[in-house]
């Protein structure tokens, strides 16, 4: 017979193994209360950031793709398990595009624990604070102001104006009516009707084809009561930048127009649809100061397409004023003076004590090639300046006489005075003379006294071949220093291989009127440059300089210009032959004439001599300024 504590033994046992399990039980269900979810709440980071799932895509993929980025997002807290829940917080960062920064944000997820484990709530507010059911997440820009380019006293001369866009809405026209209603308006409207009927044939049926952009203020002098008869026609509102006056500066304003499929392919993602891309001129050298940087704005919007809420905004940097150095009277008087020119014409108009370009006309009307700017002339006897300048450093005074003979004959070549020129006038004469009377031979027989290098050097002595102004397209003259033989005596009267632009002209003359070189300055933000040149002028050189071009006025073919009130006018005229496309030998016609602290340059393509045609122009417009 087994004795008691025997058969206690194997109960003592059982009673043991049943304490054990309901302390492990004890401990997994203490555990279950206290832990659990962190890998969970890890992985739910890690699936948001991607946007891997379905719901994640919906919410987050259109701003992933507007962005360009997907979004970081971190488990900064896991939080504290509690009967089957715990609440994680989560920190979302998201890069914009165009240096707009970041969007910064936490949020917090809800995870409970079910038969299958972890799993979280995906409310919206997890996605981004405030937003709502059947919402999404979404980018937009917003739009800087275009700023504007100013004269000098602040008034503007380029910036956004209304317009009015005229064309056709295909969805009002049959297939078998486009045709012609393309030609109708493109007739009513003065442009090319077989290009505006291919334009419309190659638009999809729902769009509206542009024909032509009005300014608002001119649309009475286009028949649009007659196009609103043409089945399909609209006029569209917009505002487009364009300058405040038609005609006047285009060569130095420049000018904006949205990127082109071409422009932001070439780009290589620098532009995108509806950016503004620059073309020339000041407009072209303050681009990004002018146009400004746009915003950016993370918006909560409808699935459904309806409204769209702000739930982060990066505002614009609106485009900046940018001063240029044109004087509005003064331009309206050079566009006015030119405006009915019968070849392309210009004036400039320089202030010499700062370099100041004071306006920049172009004629005839319409004329949008910048010939005072980028022009590439001979400049006919205005070069005489800087020839008598190298005569001076070559020892020759005013007074120094030379011989004006009717004709001469240079290494086989020959030469001969202007058709104008009084024969009474053929002999010997003082340089002072020479100069005053235009004498062209008298300076071609001093082509042994001054080597091409030393005229080359008198040239940029009074600014010719520097570098062009910072806002300007400009061609600044060139003098080639090895030019020999009949090239360098033709120079010696402003013919061969010299070129020079109304402009740089402009500047000759300046530079005399001022006694140093004249660097033209366009950008009133930027300082007057003070122009290093190997041999400056001399007080001595600019005293005779004035002397002499003083007595074309008194003596001379600028005669006149003697009766101007006000300060001595002092200049020169110029007369360049060249032979157009047809053979036909032609004439350019030069003026540039300074009083006190103005100069200006009168330049007609096709012309008679100086006086004649450029002559009237730029009296005209001295005697308004």
């Amino acid at each position: 017979m087994a004795s008691s504590s025997t058969r206690r033994a194997p109960l003592l046992i059982v009673i043991a193994v049943l304490a054990i399990a309901a302390l492990v039980v004890a401990g997994l269900l203490w555990r279950d209360r206290l832990g659990g979810g962190e890998e969970e709440a890890e992985a739910l980071a890690a699936a948001l950031a991607r946007a891997d799932a379905p719901e994640h895509q919906r919410i987050l993929g259109p701003l992933i793709e507007a962005s360009g980025a997907a979004p970081q997002v971190e488990l900064v807290d896991a939080g504290t398990a509690e009967d089957g829940a715990r609440t994680a917080t989560l920190a979302w960062t998201w890069t914009l595009p165009d240096d707009a920064g970041t969007w910064e944000y936490t949020t917090q997820a809800t995870l409970r624990r079910g038969e299958d484990g972890w799993a979280a709530e995906l409310r919206p507010e997890v996605y981004a604070p405030g937003l709502a059911g059947q919402e999404h997440l979404d980018l937009v820009t917003v739009q800087a102001k275009l700023g504007t380019v100013t004269d000098r006293d602040g008034s503007m001369l380029y910036g956004e104006l209304p317009v009015k866009v005229l064309g056709l809405d295909k969805t009002q026209l049959e297939e078998d009516e486009q045709e012609g209603a393309a030609r109708d308006l493109a007739g009513l409207l003065g442009t090319d009707p077989d290009r505006y009927a291919q334009a419309v044939a190659d638009n999809g049926p729902e769009a509206f084809v542009p024909a032509l952009t009005i300014r608002v203020e001119a649309e009475g002098e286009y028949p649009l009561e007659d196009a609103a008869q043409i089945t399909g026609f609209r006029a569209l509102e917009q505002n487009r930048p364009l300058a405040v006056e038609r005609d006047v500066a285009p060569g130095v304003l420049g000018s904006l127009r949205e990127a082109s499929a071409e422009d932001i392919e070439k780009s290589e993602g620098e532009l995108v649809a509806g950016d503004l891309v620059a073309s020339g001129g000041v407009v072209a050298a303050r681009h990004d100061a002018l146009v400004g940087t746009d915003g950016s704005e993370v918006v909560a919007v409808a699935d459904d397409g309806g409204e769209q809420r702000s739930l982060h905004r990066v505002d614009p940097v609106d485009g900046a004023a940018v001063p240029t150095t044109l004087d509005t009277d003064l331009q309206r008087s050079a566009t006015a003076a030119i405006a009915d020119a019968e070849s392309p014409a210009a004036v400039i108009v320089l202030q010499p004590s700062t370099g100041d370009v004071l306006a920049s006309a172009l004629g005839p009307t319409g004329q949008s090639y910048p010939v005072g700017l980028v022009g590439q002339y001979a400049p006919g006897s205005t070069f005489k300046a800087v020839t008598a300048l190298s005569l001076l450093r070559a020892g020759l005074t005013p007074d120094s006489e030379l011989e004006c003979p009717e004709t001469a004959t240079i290494d086989g070549a020959s030469f001969k005075n202007a058709d104008s020129m009084n024969p009474s006038l053929f002999g010997t004469m003082p340089l002072r003379s020479v100069i005053a009377h235009s004498c062209n031979t008298a300076l071609l027989l001093q082509h042994d006294t001054v080597d091409q290098p030393a005229l080359a050097d008198a040239a940029t002595t009074l600014g010719i071949g520097q570098e062009a102004p910072e806002g300007l397209e400009a061609f600044m003259g060139s003098v080639d220093p090895e030019d020999t033989g009949t090239e360098h005596a033709a120079a010696m009267m402003g013919q061969g291989r010299v070129l020079t632009s109304p402009l740089s002209m402009a500047v000759v003359l300046g530079s005399v009127q001022n006694g140093a070189t004249v660097a033209p300055r366009i950008l009133a933000d930027v300082d007057p440059v003070t122009t290093e040149v190997p041999h400056p002028l001399t007080a001595e050189e600019t005293a005779q300089m004035q002397e002499m071009l003083r007595g074309v006025v008194t003596d001379g073919s600028l005669r006149d210009f003697a009766d101007l009130p006000g300060e001595p006018v002092i200049g020169k005229t110029g007369t360049a032959e060249w032979t157009n496309a047809e053979g036909e030998l032609k004439l350019h016609s030069w003026v540039v004439v300074a009083q006190g602290d103005l100069v200006v340059a009168a330049f007609v393509e096709d012309g008679s001599y100086g006086s004649v045609t450029a002559g009237p122009i730029a009296r005209e417009v001295l005697e308004g300024a």
